[in-house]
């Protein structure tokens, strides 16, 4: 499509977008309205020169990006051809990172690590659901459409699209069966694509579950904490755990679990479901006989989403760690995982360090640090998108 307008950059965005940054906040706008969502917009610095161009998000919300840099190439084609080059692109990079025949369920493009600013697409088997995170992409829902379908991958029948605060609905395709059944490196889970969490599971943790798995041992006592469908639960009983307890707030969520542990033949005796908040769950456990769990799973939902709420934040994953300290058994493990962006990694091993002291236990060594999967690229300039932390650690 043709571009709309053409957007002057004082010298400081202009070198952070040269720079590699792909967002361009509303200060550059000097007080004028953005122009209309989805369109491109020609990015010059003050002496006139092309720089690349933007695709405008149509609002000036403070906080949030006003654009967001689609290409700093003046040789780069028009959006809709390069929908298809960049959505390739991405393909390929999975093919190549990921065993796709016992991996059906991955990222295929994760806006800005794909160089398509605000542009989410997972593929569950045949589904594939587009999660736009600016409102820009609806205007060019038909291109990324036909995008996905030349250039999405083998399989693929049926398109979603879920924008955020809003319902699923179909682009393209069938109707897909309301439940998907997707393997993850070997293990087997359900999904509903397009309904629940972000597109319908957290896919970002898929690395740091098969970690789990294979750190397991026969005979362990695991325990998942905010459990939601059961993702972690699975990798535990599927690597040998004799026992899992999955905990999570939402009874209905736990019939969920209940089906995944169906779905990899894990019988009734090797697994409980309990529906209770963590935060008294946990310290009525401690006052309890019995024994106690050699592997603890902690991936709680993001306890900030504003700067300000951080402080707080950070002492509820001190008292979260608190809790877990007596449950854990001598030398046991404690995954724990934070997804709360602006939560570093060294921040969480601060407060799962602080928090486990004050319940009397010692962690000895920290065994592994990883964040999201490799198909959940961030570009350099962005280093912020890095918001998900999960860490092994290991007990006195």
């Amino acid at each position: 499509m043709a571009r709309t307008a053409t957007l002057t950059l004082d010298r400081r965005t202009a070198k952070a977008v040269l720079d590699g940054h792909p967002w361009i906040w509303p200060d550059v706008l000097d007080g004028r309205a953005p122009p209309p969502a989805g369109a491109e917009v020609e990015l010059v610095d003050t002496l006139g020169n092309t720089l690349g161009r933007a695709l405008s998000d149509g609002r000036d919300t403070p906080g949030a990006p006003a654009l967001r840099v689609l290409t700093l190439d003046p040789r780069d084609p028009p959006l809709r051809t390069l929908l298809f080059r960049r959505i390739a692109r991405a393909r390929a990079l999975r093919e190549r990172m990921l065993d796709l025949d016992t991996t059906t369920a991955f990222r295929l493009l994760n806006g800005e690590g794909d160089e398509l600013p605000g542009l989410v697409v997972d593929r569950f088997g045949p589904v594939a659901v587009v999660r736009p995170d600016t409102p820009a992409w609806i205007r060019h829902e038909r291109a990324v459409v036909d995008a996905l379908r030349a250039e999405g991958g083998a399989g693929l029948k049926t398109i979603l699209i879920r924008p955020k605060g809003e319902d699923a609905r179909l682009l393209f395709g069938p109707v897909p069966d309301e439940v998907v059944i997707v393997q993850e490196e070997g293990r087997r889970y359900q999904i509903r694509p397009g309904y629940g969490q972000k597109t319908g599971f957290f896919l970002d943790q898929r690395d740091n579950r098969s970690a789990v798995q294979r750190l397991v041992q026969p005979g362990d006592r695991a325990l998942d904490l905010f459990s939601f469908t059961g993702g972690f639960s699975v990798a535990l009983a599927v690597g040998g755990a004799s026992h899992v307890t999955s905990v999570d707030l939402s009874a209905p969520i736990l019939d969920d679990v209940r089906g995944q542990m169906r779905l990899n033949h894990i019988g009734p005796e090797r697994h409980e479901a309990v529906a209770a908040d963590i935060f008294t769950w946990l310290p009525a456990q401690s006052k309890r006989q019995g024994p106690r769990f050699d592997v603890v799973v902690c991936d709680p939902p993001a306890l900030s989403r504003k700067k300000a709420d951080l402080p707080n934040a950070r002492k509820a994953y001190q008292r979260l760690h608190e809790f877990i300290a007596p449950v854990i058994a001598p030398g046991g493990l404690l995954v724990t995982a934070s997804c709360t962006a602006r939560l570093s990694a060294d921040d969480l091993l601060e407060d799962a360090v602080a928090g486990l002291g004050r319940g009397g236990r010692r962690v000895t060594r920290e065994l592994r640090r990883a964040g999201a999967g490799a198909d959940h690229p961030v570009p350099p300039a962005l280093p912020q998108l890095r918001y998900l932390s999960c860490l092994v650690l290991a007990l006195d």
